[in-house]
């Protein structure tokens, strides 16, 4: 009997008008940096890739010396990288995410498919198309025959799973210390805001033989190609984001304009 009565008084308690106007809470988004990561990395993860991650505080040797960047590089001054003190720590904050690739070649024995996206530092000043803190994803293939051939194959096949079965990729030649022969590669995107046109977009190459000696695998019996391009890059003219303040000031109008990304 007392059982039965508590159990009607704490209905009556606990009784919900549902009639009663309700707050609703503001629903979130991710970021579309973070949808647009996750996606260029599902692709490659579809391609055999595997992800991989290293630590943002890094050596100047993995960062540099083990990339063929040597003491006199400009890319080792104070005006293009973040050195952590004490003068001398050997520490930087990394410029790329190319010291995963040295990471994982130094610890994994070849056949290497990986790919590593992460947060990257410069002394770039914040306008509408620089910010010191930016966004990279790179890629690293380690194996016997690859050759040019496959590295056009891959950087195709992730144009056309971003942005459209339409999209291509071109090469200009170029120069990185760590690749040889290098070039840049645009992609023509046809749904661009100002109409279909080539965009720059990123860097690649096959695997310079210093970089392999220094990580432990002979050239004569390997060879691979590496390559790397901005998200935030590919997130301006994905979706016609003119301006970087947009994307790193944290406004959540910004985010909320892209809702949930599939």
């Amino acid at each position: 009997m007392l059982s039965a009565e508590r159990d009607e008084r704490v209905l009556a308690e606990e009784r919900v008008d549902v009639t009663l106007p309700a707050d609703r809470a503001p629903v979130g988004a991710r970021h579309p940096l973070t949808t647009i990561q996750d996606r260029i990395a599902d692709i490659f993860v579809g391609m055999g890739y595997e992800v991989a991650e290293g630590p943002e505080l890094e050596s100047e040797w993995l960062n540099f010396d083990a990339l063929n960047t040597g003491p006199d590089h400009p890319a080792r001054s104070l005006a293009d990288t973040f050195f952590v003190a004490p003068g001398g720590s050997g520490l930087v904050l990394r410029t790329h995410t190319s010291p995963v690739q040295a990471r994982t070649m130094l610890e994994r024995t070849p056949p290497i498919y990986v790919v590593a996206p992460g947060r990257v530092f410069r002394t770039d000043e914040l306008d509408a198309t620089h910010t010191p803190v930016f966004h990279q994803v790179e890629g690293l293939a380690i194996d016997r025959g690859l050759t040019m051939a496959h590295l056009r194959g891959t950087l195709e096949a992730l144009a056309k799973a971003l942005f459209g079965p339409e999209s291509e990729i071109r090469w200009r030649p170029h120069f990185f210390p760590f690749t040889e022969p290098s070039a840049e590669f645009d992609v023509w995107f046809p749904e661009h805001r100002d109409g279909p046109q080539w965009v720059e977009w990123g860097g690649c190459g096959m695997v310079n033989p210093r970089v392999l000696v220094a990580c432990g695998i002979d050239p004569e019996e390997y060879g691979g190609f590496a390559f790397g391009m901005g998200i935030e890059r590919a997130l301006q003219f994905r979706h016609g984001v003119s301006d970087m303040h947009d994307i790193v000031e944290g406004d959540v109008r910004f985010t909320r304009a892209f809702g949930v990304e599939q």
